[in-house]
């Protein structure tokens, strides 16, 4: 109850949100000046302004083939394992490639036929030749060892090495897994220092997850050692599939796709200027669509700023808050049709009705907002890989259009309605619907 008696003795009073447009038109600009700033620095380290992805820049992909080894529960933990073995490929001498993935991963098949298939970006600086003979070729190996292989996590302290696996190691015969892993690191062991009588290899009965290993003498702890030691122990998964591709993948959507997109948004605003000219004023519509294209610019910064992907799911957001956008605008402008027809508008300015026309449709832009943000966040959340990547560029562009239906609209529409007026002498008369009073006087309306 206090929160509604706050809200209505908000509401009480005069809104003149409108006479601050100087502030209004200039809290955008200051966005798209600091996302131009971050495109310049994101130019030179990282070789580019825009985090774009396959869809416009072209790219490689490659095939996971896991049958009925995938399914939904553990999907998620594949979708984690292939991530980070593309962010940790690296050269022979140690450096990493670097390598992103582009877009979600998309699940593909049923069954047998169960695969994951992986998109990603050429490395900067790299040419096609080397991208097709060194880091493709590491790439899948990476993906084959990490993925179809159980490979252990190991650490070292002191004299005792341990090696954890995902799931639990058989031991019940002589051709059993620990045996061969056992048999694995006794041939490494000169390798690393030891000799076979110095240890002691033993499976971890508790969980069955981990093999013991005791030396008599301490073990070096490093990373060589360590790469040495997961190397040896990787089990190889007899029941999985294989890693294919490497192969190019063409820019699709900067060529026919992203040409449909752009003419489709095109006659869309068209045909929105027409019918927003027609049902209210021309000076809505343009009003309108200039803050559709206010909607476009900061989705397109917050991106820059933050360096997110654009790709194919952009735009089909891009389009998505296009709708949304225009829907609150024409409701703020039906309410300002409704004002101008009343007796007070003979006395208010274009400033007034527009302030008006806020006031009374303030609270609904905002419910609406809210409901809608907190689903979206929700998925953005707890959402689906894939989801994800669709609902942060819808977060920005509902923030962009309440603010541009609220503000950036009706600013403008009473801006234009100055044009060529005198300021302190120009007024709204109100509709009269009385025929007789039609002929004898001819009421000025706005847009007229």
């Amino acid at each position: 109850m206090k929160l509604k008696q706050k809200i209505d003795n908000l509401l009480d009073k005069d809104f003149k949100l409108v006479e601050k447009r100087k502030i209004i038109f200039a809290i955008p600009i200051v966005i798209l000046v600091i996302a131009a700033v971050m495109m310049i620095i994101f130019r030179f380290t990282l070789g580019s302004a825009l985090n774009l992805g396959t869809d416009f820049t072209g790219g490689y992909s490659v095939d996971i083939k896991l049958g009925n080894q995938l399914t939904d529960d553990n999907y998620q933990e594949y979708y984690d394992k292939i991530t980070e073995t593309l962010k940790s490929v690296k050269t022979e001498n140690g450096k990493e490639y670097k390598i992103t993935i582009s877009g979600a991963m998309q699940r593909q098949g049923s069954g047998d036929n169960a695969s994951i298939h992986v998109k990603y970006a050429a490395v900067n600086g790299v040419s096609e030749s080397e991208m097709s003979k060194q880091i493709n070729p590491a790439i899948i190996s990476a993906l084959e060892k990490s993925v179809l292989n159980k490979v252990p996590s190991v650490t070292i302290k002191d004299n005792v090495i341990t090696a954890t696996y995902d799931e639990p190691i058989d031991d019940t015969n002589a051709g059993s897994p620990f045996e061969t892993l056992k048999k694995a690191f006794l041939a490494i062991v000169s390798d690393i220092g030891l000799t076979e009588s110095d240890v002691d290899v033993k499976l971890n009965t508790e969980n069955r997850k981990q093999i013991i290993i005791t030396s008599s003498n301490s073990v070096e702890n490093s990373s060589k050692v360590e790469d040495k030691i997961v190397s040896a122990m990787t089990l190889p998964d007899v029941y999985a599939g294989s890693v294919t591709g490497g192969d190019l993948v063409g820019a699709t959507v900067s060529t026919e796709l992203l040409f449909n997109a752009i003419l489709a948004v095109s006659l869309a605003l068209i045909f929105m200027l027409c019918y927003i000219g027609l049902r209210f004023q021309l000076s809505s519509g343009i009003a309108c669509i200039i803050a559709l294209l206010h909607d476009v610019l900061i989705m397109f910064a917050f991106m820059a700023i933050f360096n997110i992907e654009i790709n194919s799911t952009f735009i089909a957001a891009l389009i998505t808050i296009l709708g949304y956008s225009i829907n609150n605008s024409i409701i703020l402008f039906d309410r300002v049709r409704e004002n101008m027809r009343t007796v007070y508008a003979k006395s208010m300015s274009p400033e007034g009705v527009a302030n008006k026309s806020i006031k009374e449709t303030l609270i609904r832009s905002i419910n609406t907002t809210i409901t809608t943000l907190i689903m979206i966040l929700m998925v953005a959340i707890i959402g689906v890989s894939e989801i994800k990547i669709f609902a942060f560029p819808i977060i920005f562009g509902l923030l962009a259009g309440t603010f541009s239906s609220i503000f950036i609209a009706p600013s403008l529409w009473a801006l234009f309605q100055r044009v060529g007026k005198n300021k302190q002498n120009f007024r709204i008369e109100p509709k009269n619907k009385n025929k007789k009073t039609e002929k004898n006087s001819k009421p000025t309306e706005i847009g007229a």
